[in-house]
């Protein structure tokens, strides 16, 4: 079963400056799972890294997109396995480098997409729901459910949601005890606290650097309806269409970015596989060595 090496966390938490530190100490290169770097033109609210902090490692399906695609999860499970079998080919040990959980899940495990059996009318009462609150009523209905079932997969959230009202059992598609690689998650995490305080900082840092700017580029019809979804860029689109202020979008985007770090976190709790690494922001090289302990034990195993 061929290895894979996931670095993964809440945002704002150091991913991508210890990634890169590893993939030089591995002479190795990066596989983004971000669901909204793949984007092209959404640089600075997706936290995109520049060629600078890239410092010169390789970073795959970063920015290859047009905004207007949709593109599945499938779609990424599809071309990320074809990227870990081109590392392997190559002596590349492969680091899946982003926040995206289910992104993420989907390569490492059986997932296996099959939407039959859905009812489009009996969906259509859902249309004007968020995914947060839709995810909230399969809860109600089926707390077991829910809990394997990201809120952003709303196709899988629907299906429960159908099945749960018909006292019918949820199918899962997801084979989560049936893993297709041999890998290494590690979950980069910090103090609540701190890191939402840095969160905040970034965002106003996101703003000092052009995210109106980037925002008012791509409105009102230069993304399409996934792309939107990303937070920074629907706020800002609320606000450029006269529904918000602009310091409610500056509030709405660091309130949404700390409550998408804490999914992250409680999305990582309920895995079995995972490896918390708490950062030492003061000494990014003691946490490096932490994290090369365990992949050296996890190559060499």
């Amino acid at each position: 079963m061929k290895k894979v090496i996931v670095i993964t966390g809440p945002t704002g938490v150091g991913k991508t400056k210890l990634s890169v530190m590893l993939a030089k100490y591995l002479n190795t290169e990066i596989i983004n799972s971000d669901a909204y770097q793949i984007y092209q033109d959404m640089n600075i609210g997706t936290a995109k890294p520049t060629e600078k902090e890239m410092d010169g490692v390789k970073h795959h399906l970063m920015g290859f997109l047009s905004p207007l695609s949709n593109f599945s999860i499938h779609d990424y499970q599809i071309i990320v396995r074809r990227k870990i079998d081109e590392f392997w080919e190559n002596s590349l040990v492969p680091i899946m480098v982003g926040g995206s959980g289910l992104y993420i899940d989907s390569v490492l495990y059986d997932y296996r997409f099959n939407e039959d059996g859905r009812n489009r009318e009996n969906e259509k009462q859902y249309d004007d729901l968020s995914n947060e609150e839709l995810h909230k009523i399969l809860e109600s209905l089926n707390k077991e459910s829910a809990e394997s079932i990201h809120p952003n997969n709303r196709k899988r959230v629907l299906r429960a949601i159908e099945l749960a009202k018909n006292n019918s059992s949820y199918e899962d598609r997801t084979l989560k005890n049936n893993p297709v690689y041999d890998f290494l998650l590690i979950f980069l995490n910090d103090d609540r606290d701190v890191l939402y305080e840095r969160i905040n900082a970034r965002v106003d840092e996101m703003f000092e650097n052009g995210l109106l700017e980037e925002v008012t580029n791509l409105y009102p019809d230069k993304l399409g309806e996934q792309a939107k979804k990303a937070i920074g860029y629907s706020e800002l689109y609320a606000y450029l269409g006269g529904f918000i202020s602009q310091e409610e979008a500056n509030f709405l985007i660091k309130q949404h970015s700390r409550n998408y770090a804490k999914r992250q976190l409680t999305w990582y709790r309920n895995h079995k596989n995972v490896n918390f690494v708490n950062v030492n922001v003061q000494d990014l090289n003691t946490t490096l060595d932490e994290i090369k302990e365990l992949v050296d034990n996890f190559l060499n195993k």
